[in-house]
């Protein structure tokens, strides 16, 4: 059956999630504390198989306990005397899922209910903090002479839910695989006959590369059985090993798809997945680029969390997993972004066999192209948890940490589009970012920035802004960068001077070489734009009171009025102040006067950046005419 939606209700930190739409890969993306977890462990807990040590997986026990209804983790404390004390409690329903059903299922239920209607897709399943469940096709059986067929509908129904699986951490493979000790359990020599979870991974991943073979394990034990007590610990793995052709070259066989399987994945060809034999058995090895060869073990956390990934999913549990639906809980968290990026391509091929839901708050696990799948998870100022599809930040403003990262997941793409065609100028702040790109827009929407070329402003900070400007450049051409006059702006720009722009002085511009008198962004903002396009912001911070005054500095005042009045600014509202008002004059420009001195002044600004920020292998943009 495949999950279409799912409710979540009174579980943990949440009230009603509402419906949940789910498709082959479902992402929940949030900040930490979100409920992106409580999510997946709601769906957990509708299977009434709980978590048993599975032939393919390793579970470690706090997973297993998971899988279970914990009326004290489970149960929201602040509900309980609402959903009726202790007895209340066990008939509530948390958890709800659609599936459509199979034509198989559809059969069944029609040889086993009179007068079901062949023409319903989908059925509802929910289960109570009890553990009863109820299925929604059923309802009407109730208090009929059917009702014994429903109830054993129900059974059958129940049997068919989904397997699901839960990975809050990958299976970590091991360097050696000890083939001695595993033999000897296999035939029964061992006094210890019970598998290690471990061992069961590590058989399964044999019996997958199809390397296991009767004739290793009796050899092993033949050799076991010769030697005495004192020196049975002395097998050497390797004698067998050279024994036995057949084994050897199923071992090298299975390797080989390894390696070819990995690399498609992995997406380069700078290693090379291998195996050596040691005393107890085989080593994984890892050749790079180098040619060095190193044990598995040796390589980076992210690299074999990755391996173990790809191990797992492509090898050993591809029967196991398919029509199951997986539940991923932050499992790219330690890879490197391009992995995290193969990681969310990876999930797209599990979902072509079973069904992927993931939570993330990292970016490079969502994809620009794929965000309709995207669900975003937050919590309201009461601390309950909601789900949402809408990607832009609501009215209360609380989901803007969830949404960090699908906004840089589409700025990533943004970047990567727009740096190929574009030229970057750098200034230090953000709120100068924004200032200068306000001057674009209002430029550009007036007719009056005509111009083949794209500028982009980049913001790097004062301490960031030298690697910055070396990370932009290519070959001889240096980003322009554009500062206030304030003096500390000067000491930033005779540092520059002195280090990565010494042959490139004519790149830093300052803005008093355009517009006489002005030190910082702000003394660039016309007093009618401030009066209509900071009001707003500027009462959500000082008060309606505040009254802004032409004649005076618009930072000195913000400052005064707050000191004066016992007012703490944020940390940032300067570079808040100049981000409302950019967004502001988008829409509204045409609705103020600009005079002809701003205007000539901006295009100053942008003359010079145009004419100096453009490589001189590209033909020079033509003056703009000023007004």
């Amino acid at each position: 059956m495949k999950l279409t939606r799912f409710r979540v209700k009174d579980f943990r930190a949440v009230i009603d999630t509402g419906w949940i739409d789910c498709q082959s890969v479902t992402a929940f993306a949030g900040e930490n504390e979100s409920g992106k977890t409580t999510l997946l462990m709601a769906l957990l807990k509708l299977t009434s198989i709980e978590f048993k040590q599975s032939t393919t997986r390793v579970f470690k026990s706090n997973e297993i306990e998971m899988a279970k209804i914990n009326l004290k983790a489970d149960v929201p404390l602040d509900r309980q005397e609402s959903l009726g004390g202790d007895v209340g409690i066990l008939e509530t329903t948390f958890v709800y899922a659609e599936f459509e059903l199979t034509e198989e299922m559809k059969g069944q239920l029609k040889r086993v209910l009179p007068n079901y209607d062949e023409t319903e897709e989908r059925i509802i399943i929910s289960r109570k903090y009890s553990g009863e469940y109820n299925v929604d096709i059923l309802d009407r059986y109730h208090d009929t002479e059917a009702e014994g067929a429903a109830d054993e509908a129900k059974v059958y129904i129940v049997d068919k839910i989904p397997k699901f699986m839960y990975y809050q951490e990958v299976f970590e493979v091991e360097s050696n695989i000890d083939l001695v000790t595993l033999s000897l359990k296999l035939n029964g020599v061992s006094k210890n006959k019970n598998l290690t979870p471990r061992e069961t991974m590590i058989s399964n991943l044999l019996d997958s590369l199809d390397i296991w073979e009767n004739n290793l394990i009796r050899s092993i034990s033949d050799v076991y059985q010769t030697l005495t007590e004192e020196n049975k610990n002395d097998i050497d793995f390797r004698v067998i090993f050279n024994k036995i052709p057949p084994f050897r070259a199923r071992v090298k066989k299975g390797f080989e798809m390894i390696d070819r399987e990995f690399k498609r994945w992995w997406g380069k060809d700078d290693i090379t997945i291998g195996f050596e034999p040691y005393e107890k058995g085989i080593r994984i090895t890892v050749t790079g680029g180098d040619g060095r060869v190193y044990a598995l073990e040796n390589r980076s956390t992210g690299f074999r969390r990755f391996f173990s990934l790809f191990l797992s999913f492509s090898i050993v549990n591809r029967r196991d997993y398919e029509n199951s639906i997986l539940l991923f809980d932050e499992a790219g968290a330690a890879l490197h972004p391009v992995t995290q990026r193969m990681l969310g391509e990876f999930f797209n091929v599990l979902g072509e066999k079973s069904q992927v839901l993931y939570n993330t708050h990292t970016s490079y696990m969502l994809s620009v192209s794929q965000m309709n799948r995207v669900r975003v998870v937050y919590k309201d100022e009461s601390g309950h948890v909601n789900i949402s599809t809408t990607l832009k930040v609501n009215r209360e403003r609380s989901n803007e940490m969830s949404l960090f990262p699908v906004q840089s997941a589409f700025a990533m793409y943004v970047a990567e589009k727009a740096l190929a065609g574009c030229w970057p100028v750098v200034v230090l702040n953000e709120f100068d970012e924004n200032y200068l790109t306000l001057i674009k827009n209002v430029l550009s929407a007036r007719g009056n920035l005509l111009s083949v070329y794209t500028i982009l402003v980049f913001a790097t900070g004062e301490n960031g802004i030298d690697a910055a400007c070396e990370a932009f450049s290519e070959g001889e051409d240096y980003p322009v960068v554009l500062l206030p006059s304030d003096i500390n702006s000067k000491q930033i720009k005779n540092r520059l001077l002195e280090g990565v722009y010494k042959k490139y002085p004519e790149k830093i511009m300052e803005l008093s070489d355009f517009v006489q008198g002005a030190e910082k962004f702000e003394d660039l903002i016309p007093d009618n734009f401030v009066e209509m396009f900071s009001r707003r912001y500027l009462a959500s911070i000082l008060g309606s009171r505040f009254v802004y005054d032409k004649t005076k500095d618009l930072l000195l005042q913000i400052e005064d009025y707050a000191s004066l009045n016992g007012i703490s600014l944020p940390v940032n509202y300067r570079s808040e102040l100049a981000k409302r008002m950019k967004i502001s004059t988008m829409s509204k420009y045409k609705d103020v006067v600009l005079l002809p001195k701003y205007v000539n002044g901006w295009l100053k600004i942008w003359n010079a950046l145009l004419s100096t920020a453009v490589p001189k292998a590209e033909s020079k943009p033509k003056k703009i005419t000023s007004v």
